[in-house]
């Protein structure tokens, strides 16, 4: 396979041409990290980022490498419908840390939201009570609230359960992802998806784990899961319940 060594600009849009004669378009950025990654879209759209200074010829080689793993990936994305726009109506149920709390909106001067008796209570400007993007705006601004409580204090539980591995207490960032329940950095940076305060607390816990597990093991080895299993070693039932409730 013929890999050019040639320089593509941040952004630009790339072709990759497999042994096989397919052929895969996508996006290229080059940034200030150490490592190539290759992300796949829930449309099946493929992104690469690389270090400013990796030859292209480098990048198709990583992209060739993991080719069976990307394209079983775009597969079993485009069987998937399309994740539902989210919608939010008065007497509907919110899931909150597996729990449903039924949604009571109302009108009023600001927004605020207030958790009672198994109900989420929203007020929202009286001028858009049923618009449904501001009831979505209200509904995420509570969750990021809870959050910013919430997984701190069970970073720092599973941190306490590994203590005999001496890691570092990770920086914490809370966010929304399309794909990804968290990542983990090699400065030791460990963000969660927002999505994560929707699951119960032992599904939280898992994917902090196995943030953690990559301050030791930075790959998904034989090495890693053995670990993971170490500290954490119902981690499979944990995983399938998160995706279960994702599915739903």
């Amino acid at each position: 396979m013929n890999m050019p060594d040639v320089r593509a600009s941040p952004g630009e849009w790339q072709e990759y041409r497999h042994d096989s004669g397919e052929t895969l378009g996508f996006r290229f950025i080059r940034s200030a990290r150490r490592t190539i990654a290759l992300y796949v879209h829930r449309d099946g759209s493929v992104l690469v980022r690389a270090p400013l200074r990796s030859p292209f010829g480098e990048v198709c080689l990583f992209i060739r490498e993991r080719w069976d793993w990307l394209q079983n990936h775009r597969a079993r994305f485009l069987r998937e419908p399309p994740p539902r726009t989210l919608l939010f109506r008065d007497g509907e149920p919110v899931l909150h840390l597996g729990e449903e709390l039924i949604l009571r909106v109302q009108p009023a001067a600001r927004m605020r939201a207030l958790r009672r008796d198994g109900e989420l209570h929203l007020a929202v400007p009286s001028q858009a009570p049923e618009d449904n993007s501001a009831i979505v705006a209200a509904v995420e601004a509570w969750q990021r609230r809870e959050a910013l409580k919430l997984f701190p204090a069970r970073l720092a539980t599973c941190h306490g359960v590994m203590e005999s591995l001496a890691l570092p207490l990770p920086q914490l960032r809370v966010r929304k992802m399309r794909s990804r329940w968290g990542s983990c950095s090699r400065s030791a940076v460990v963000t969660l998806n927002l999505e994560l305060i929707r699951m119960p607390l032992d599904c939280i816990d898992y994917v902090i784990t196995h943030e953690l597990c990559h301050l030791v093991e930075f790959n998904h080895s034989s090495r890693f899961y053995e670990l993971q299993a170490r500290f954490m070693p119902d981690w499979k039932e944990r995983k399938g319940r998160l995706e279960a409730l994702a599915r739903r």
